[in-house]
């Protein structure tokens, strides 16, 4: 029985024993060993001794998985992923076994590794290592890979032409005075906190940052009218009058979903997958303009007289856990 991934991502993440059948080496989930008393056992570890070295050459106590993401996620309704599973310990041990559940609320509907995990079967495996694939083919908004264990293994596979991405901060409001509200930053593509290997051979890019709101202005009117100045008489007398003009409202980043727009004497722009959001114009009598959202991991547009713009979201938060095999396209920072 095969393993949930393929013998080429098995050779990536190791951990399996190798075996010729047929004249043909394929990896292979469990060995057994002959104890003392001669009954066959599965074994947990496996060493053999190379150059006078013993060397771990397989891992038994290992739960193996494989999750698809085919269906575009923007974090905005639950989808479907499909998983491929193998158990380490209790009745289904070693059995190859599929299923499927659905991206939760708690997680914005995002991918989360930790939970893909529960709905598969891991909760009654003590707390065991895992080795496994999350395969990349679709748009996704975000996805977290948290510490499981410590000592485990994932291999992270963005397919050709697909994307992982965080969503675009949102514009703030133009204001009617001079005080001004900054934008939202953009939100996080991947987030990795266990020892991964990276495939990209498409995007991964951090949401751009919202535009800031525009200050407002003061107009001032002058009206001419007359006054009882002396007994019987008018007087001419000038007067000023006063109102406010609002700022523009700041365009939301680009992101998936992109950023809002913020609302002002002329709105912003809603920020898209495709491009940020321009700042809405301003109003006249000294109001200022809304900054434009940010591009891809990138800071929204700053300037005198705007909310401070929002900055660009990490296209990789974890980047230290990551050994790249193919970098791809990276779009925005990657920290940690």
């Amino acid at each position: 029985m095969g393993l949930p991934y393929s013998d080429q991502y098995a050779e990536l993440l190791g951990g399996n024993a190798w075996i010729k059948r047929s004249g043909t080496w394929e990896p292979t989930h469990s060995i057994h060993a002959k104890d003392s008393g001669g009954t066959w056992r599965r074994a947990k570890q496996h060493y053999i001794k190379s150059g006078g070295t013993w060397r771990e050459v397989h891992k038994g106590d290992v739960y193996r998985f494989q999750f698809d993401l085919n269906s575009n996620n923007a974090g905005t309704s639950a989808k479907t992923v499909n998983t491929r599973w193998m158990e380490c310990t209790g009745s289904n041990i070693d059995d190859l076994q599929t299923g499927s559940y659905n991206t939760i609320s708690a997680d914005s509907y995002t991918f989360d590794l930790d939970t893909a995990l529960s709905y598969s079967g891991y909760n009654t495996q003590g707390g065991a290592d895992v080795y496994g694939v999350v395969y990349i083919n679709s748009w996704q908004r975000n996805i977290t890979i948290p510490n499981i264990t410590g000592a485990s293994k994932v291999l992270i596979v963005v397919a050709g032409g697909k994307r992982v991405m965080g969503k675009g901060g949102n514009g703030s409001a133009g204001q009617n005075t001079s005080n001004t509200n900054g934008g939202q930053n953009g939100q996080t593509g991947l987030y990795v906190r266990e020892e991964s290997i990276l495939i990209n051979n498409g995007q991964i890019a951090g949401g751009g940052g919202g535009g800031g709101g525009g200050r407002g202005g003061q107009c001032t009117y002058q009206n001419t009218g007359q006054y009882g100045c002396m007994k019987g008489s008018q007087c001419q007398a000038t007067y000023q009058n006063f109102s406010t003009s609002q700022g523009g409202g700041g365009g939301g980043g680009i992101g998936y979903p992109g950023g809002q727009r913020g609302t002002g004497g002329n709105n912003g722009q809603n920020g898209s997958i495709n491009a940020p959001g321009n700042g809405g114009g301003a109003s006249g009598c000294g109001s200022v303009a809304g900054g434009r959202g940010g591009g891809w991991g990138s800071t929204a547009q700053g300037g005198s007289g705007r909310g401070t713009p929002g900055s660009g979201g990490n296209a990789i938060d974890g980047v230290s856990y990551i050994n790249k095999l193919t970098s791809g396209t990276i779009n925005g920072g990657q920290v940690n």
